[in-house]
Formats: C-alpha cells, sequence, structure tokens
C-alpha cells in the first residue's frame, strides 16, 4: 500500500515538473515577442505607424495590414482604401519602424481630412528562433488569423520608405 500511495506521488510530481518545464519553454520562447509592438500616431499630422522592438534581438521580416483613413479621388463608391505594406528591412535591437502616411504615395489618393490616422489590424514579424509571429491589438499568436488574411478587395500600397528610429529606453534589459 505504501508502495502505490508513493509511487501515485512520484507521478504526480513527475506530471507537474513536466508542466512547469512546458511553460517555461513556452515563456522563453515567446520572450522576444512579448517586447514586439505597434502603435499609431506621432508626427507633425499624428499619421505615423511605429512597429517598435524593445527586445536585445533583431526581428526580421515586419509587415503590417491595416486600414488607413484615405479614399480613391477617382473611385467616391469606395471611402476606404485598405493597404497592406511590407518593410522590406529588419529592426534592429532598441529600434522602431516607423511609416508616415501624412502624404498619400499615389496622386490619386487623398486622405479624408475628417477621419483620424491608420488602425492597423495585424503586425506580423520573424523572431530570431525563425519563428514568425502575429500581433494584432489584442493578442499575440504564431497562428496568423484567417480574417485578417482575406485580401479580396484590398489595394496594396507601399507607404514610400520607412524611417529607423533609436530607442531611447529600451525595456528592463537595457542598462
Amino acid at each position: 500500500m505504501f508502495t502505490g500511495i508513493a509511487t501515485y506521488y512520484s507521478a504526480k510530481i513527475a506530471s507537474e515538473q513536466l508542466q512547469q518545464s512546458r511553460d517555461d519553454a513556452e515563456k522563453k520562447e515567446r520572450a522576444q515577442a512579448e517586447q514586439v509592438s505597434f502603435y499609431v500616431g506621432g508626427g507633425p499630422s499624428g499619421r505615423e505607424v511605429h512597429i517598435v522592438n524593445r527586445s536585445l534581438d533583431p526581428i526580421y521580416s515586419p509587415k503590417l495590414l491595416y486600414s488607413n483613413s484615405a479614399y480613391n479621388t477617382e473611385h467616391s463608391a469606395s471611402p476606404h482604401l485598405g493597404y497592406r505594406i511590407t518593410g522590406g528591412r529588419d529592426v534592429g535591437p532598441c529600434s522602431e519602424l516607423v511609416f508616415d502616411f501624412s502624404d498619400p504615395a499615389s496622386p490619386d489618393v487623398a486622405l479624408h481630412p475628417e477621419l483620424e490616422g491608420p488602425t492597423v489590424a495585424l503586425a506580423s514579424f520573424t523572431d530570431r528562433a525563425g519563428k514568425r509571429w502575429y500581433r494584432t491589438p489584442t493578442e499575440l499568436t504564431t497562428q496568423p488569423d484567417r480574417m485578417l488574411h482575406n485580401e479580396d478587395g484590398m489595394s496594396y500600397q507601399m507607404a514610400g520608405e520607412p524611417e529607423m528610429r533609436r530607442l531611447e529606453v529600451c525595456g528592463e534589459q537595457a542598462t
């Protein structure tokens, strides 16, 4: 009877240790991705989109899926154009990639004066381990949301060359 009880508790402890190891591995895997974010604002027009890397490692191939407060001057029936931009640049440690949307890159696109700046639906990037991450305003995952990738009817446009900026404060790890 004693052996049975000891075996039960040994198995329970081993199971808990295994679960703790899995939790630790997942936390380590997400550590860099949790330090990458995006926000809208800044600049003279308030129409800048920032992809911020507060980690001490670079991120690769950042992409954004967003809608802009712009309209097609030739087709007034479609007031908002959807955009997806690819930065084409990696974001170094403690840096941010800044896109300025105050001036549309196309002559037949104009900013709607009564609407605010762009709204970001999704930012994606690859971490130091080669894993692709997807960040929405509420979630960080390695599984892309299929609804966000429904690209039918969207217009794509690069918003000019983004600017790379160093961060003054870089997370808890920097000295």
